[in-house]
């Protein structure tokens, strides 16, 4: 177990910036760590007017640019094709932003935690004590389109056994760490069904599949574990909410510190 930056997953790196795919017009290609300069990519290309889709493969990146991406994919109704992994703020943001989902045969989408699942471990008494960007970014994720199931649940399916505030900025503002089994969620195709989220294309149906697809998309390996299905049903987000409430709160008495976990076998 190890102590999982507020910011992103521990698993996930940065790679390289895609230009725009050759062919069609209306398709953009990206590939790698979602950063502002991604965000600002979309955005020109959007500037067009005409209808768009993302190709894609991301194993995480930066929130806010995300959610800018996603934000435009709603307002452009613009469709998404996975093309390797989507994982971390791309599965969270854009992938439920997208008007149409397209996942190529072994490609993965891996959802983490959000501002919304970390701030609702942290009670209200406490708020004052957080960075002012977690209720920014929780706001934010409110807007986009989707269930809100997927705002709060991963946070619980990942195993999360506690939550810190210890790691503070320069400001003497806390970021909300978490204690956690799993570093990332991907849920079974009928759980995504009933949440409102229509896919076509590939999607892991038994254990042996989503380990076939994993080592494609891994082939290196992964630190930490990646937690599949486990259930056909989103929850009740006042539910889930409750469930973060209950979470305790842990490494009161010292920094809290981001080991490095050894390679883990996935599940």
């Amino acid at each position: 177990m190890s102590m999982r930056s507020a910011l992103g997953l521990a698993i996930f790196c940065a790679a390289i910036l895609a230009q725009p795919a050759a062919g069609q017009s209306g398709d953009i290609a990206l590939a790698g760590h979602i950063s502002e300069a991604m965000a600002a990519k979309v955005h020109a290309a959007f500037g067009d007017g005409k209808p768009h889709t993302l190709h894609l493969t991301s194993s995480g990146g930066e929130e806010a640019p995300a959610l800018a991406i996603a934000r435009e994919m709603a307002d452009h109704r613009a469709a998404l094709v996975v093309e390797g992994v989507c994982a971390g703020p791309c599965a969270n943001y854009l992938f439920r932003a997208a008007a149409r989902r397209t996942i190529l045969p072994g490609a993965l989408v891996i959802f983490s935690t959000t501002a919304t699942s970390r701030l609702a471990m942290v009670p209200s008494r406490r708020r004052d004590e957080i960075r002012p960007d977690y209720l920014r970014m929780a706001e934010l994720e409110k807007k986009l389109p989707g269930n809100a199931a997927l705002l709060l649940e991963p946070q619980l399916r990942l195993g999360t056994q506690c939550y810190s505030l210890t790691s503070r900025d320069g400001t003497g503002r806390a970021y909300i760490n978490y204690r956690a089994d799993f570093v990332g969620w991907i849920p079974s195709r009928a759980y995504l069904e009933k949440a409102d989220l229509r896919i076509s294309g590939f999607w892991p149906r038994t254990a042996d599949a989503f380990q076939a697809a994993l080592k494609s998309a891994f082939p290196g390996g992964l630190r930490g574990e990646i937690r599949f299905a486990g259930t056909n049903t989103p929850a009740p987000a006042a539910k889930s909410a409750a469930d973060l409430a209950a979470i305790p709160e842990c490494d009161k008495g010292s920094p809290a510190r981001a080991a490095t976990p050894p390679p883990a076998k996935v599940r």
